[in-house]
């Protein structure tokens, strides 16, 4: 019993001497990248160009009510031309805003520029749900 109880007593020491280790060292800093706002005209951005926008599917549910509109998107182009932070803006259906999101999470951009270089732009899209 002694001994488990000294080794129980090690181990909580050997933690203890571990975990105030690392509260001790300096927390990872994060980048905050800078997010431009493409509609500004006077920030000098050249807005990002679409390089793959397949359109989103319509569900069969959407299709057989004959739901037809725009999902409008607020999303970010990273400088690697990928979209993330997609968010509805404009509903039109949740099965169909779903569609939007899942299409526009795959689309892929020539990224915007400022002085030549890529930067992070947020822009708004819009996704359009058309019965043929």
């Amino acid at each position: 019993m002694i001994k488990a109880n000294i080794a129980l007593a090690a181990s909580l020491i050997a933690f203890l001497l571990v975990g105030s280790a690392l509260l001790a060292q300096d927390p990872p800093q994060e980048t905050q990248q800078i997010i431009y706002d493409v509609s500004d005209a006077k920030s000098g951005i050249t807005a990002p160009k679409a390089i793959y926008a397949p359109d989103p599917q319509y569900t069969d549910r959407a299709r057989k009510k004959k739901i037809r509109g725009t999902v409008v998107l607020s999303i970010v182009i990273t400088d690697k031309g990928v979209v993330r932070d997609a968010k509805v803006v404009t509903s039109l259906d949740g099965d169909l805003d779903k569609q939007a999101l899942k299409a526009v999470g795959g689309w892929r951009f020539e990224p915007a520029t400022k002085d030549g270089k890529p930067v992070a732009v947020r822009v708004k899209v819009e996704a359009d749900f058309k019965l043929y």
